[in-house]
């Protein structure tokens, strides 16, 4: 079978771009022909919050990529659907996350209304995290000339059947990232790397964005050292927008000696030893759908505390794979974190182990074929 992709891809960085990838290699592993109809650019300069787009130390895929659509350069558009209509794969898939992307791929879609390619939308979010002008408007008229959407939880699933219900819609799940755990580290190495010795290691790991509350995290961390005094926060990522509060919330509530930020993009070798040092993910979003960032760590047998938000529930099993929060209150995160330190490391990594197996891509890619 042909089937391709329409999205970023290598060398773009990003999340959205390692999930194309690890899906078209798992459909690669099946003998299926592969080719990802990727972005030249992904947003324009001026309005990325971001420091940079390319991934710089990441291996190019063996699969076929070729870079065709800007999706804010209309001009690009015919374009990339006559590339599409030339290859004649049997399947397109799309990713869908921001309304961004929407007039883009709804225009697309347009010109392959006639084609005999089955289109698919694979989608992250229906209900967006930041507020976006004619969300719900541009998000119809890029899903009006799919044939099937899938859904990565059940809480956009139910969404996605309100909003769409002459549509075929499908419940799928957000996959394991397995591609960031290279075998390099152990707990104890990554901990002595990072001079992290006898610590107990909260990590937030990924973009910096409000909705992922991190102030949440913060404020509930001087809570967290009256039961765990050797508990230490490691914080990774880029920040969208001004970081100032953040370092505020540090030094106001003198966190810095028990606290190390790293602001900055980790590229794909680099995001393991974080992981393998870390005791505990800590993922206490105010808006959620479901998290790739928590996907990395149960494929490295991290466990995790979530708030109750979105897909979070469906994802980190309470007292099983972690612990989910009475609330998004700073008080009931830290009561969290200290709750899934009670709790037995070995059957924490026995239940991540069971749970991974319903995550894997074989399934995924099936999902998809039916």
């Amino acid at each position: 079978m042909k089937i391709a992709f329409l999205g970023p891809a290598y060398p773009l960085r990003g999340g959205i771009a390692q999930f194309i990838a690890l899906l078209a290699d798992e459909f690669t592993k099946n003998n299926h022909e592969v080719k990802i109809f990727s972005f030249k650019k992904q947003y324009p300069k001026l309005f990325f919050p971001g420091k940079n787009q390319i991934e710089e130390n990441d291996k190019a895929p063996d699969f076929d990529i070729q870079p065709v659509l800007t999706p804010y350069n209309p001009f690009t558009w015919i374009p990339t659907a006559n590339k599409i209509k030339q290859w004649q794969p049997d399947i397109l898939i799309l990713k869908y996350w921001i309304p961004f992307f929407a007039p883009a791929f709804g225009f697309v879609l347009q010109l392959l209304k006639s084609s005999e390619i089955k289109k698919i939308y694979l989608i992250d979010n229906i209900e967006f995290h930041e507020k976006w002008l004619f969300a719900k408007t541009l998000t119809k008229f890029a899903f009006s000339k799919a044939d099937r959407l899938i859904t990565l939880s059940k809480a956009v699933y139910k969404n996605a059947k309100e909003i769409f219900p002459q549509k075929q819609v499908v419940s799928g799940f957000h996959p394991t990232y397995n591609c960031y755990d290279q075998n390099r580290f152990d707990k104890k190495s990554a901990k002595y790397k990072l001079g992290l010795n006898e610590k107990k290691v909260i990590l937030f790991f990924g973009f910096i964005k409000p909705y992922k509350g991190l102030d949440i995290l913060l404020y509930a961390f001087p809570k967290i050292l009256e039961k765990i005094p050797n508990a230490h926060l490691l914080i990774i990522g880029e920040t969208y927008g001004s970081s100032e509060k953040y370092y505020k919330i540090i030094k106001d509530l003198k966190l810095s000696g028990n606290t190390k930020f790293i602001e900055k993009f980790m590229q794909t070798d680099e995001v393991e030893i974080f992981f393998k040092a870390a005791d505990v993910l800590a993922l206490p979003y105010k808006q959620a759908t479901q998290s790739g960032i928590a996907q990395i760590g149960f494929d490295m047998m991290l466990g995790a505390v979530a708030t109750p938000v979105g897909g979070l529930p469906e994802i980190v099993v309470d007292k099983k794979t972690g612990i989910v929060a009475k609330s998004c209150s700073a008080d009931d995160f830290a009561q969290a974190v200290v709750d899934f330190f009670k709790l037995d490391e070995k059957k924490i990594r026995k239940e991540i182990l069971e749970e991974n197996k319903k995550y894997s891509w074989k399934s995924f890619a099936e999902i998809i074929l039916k």
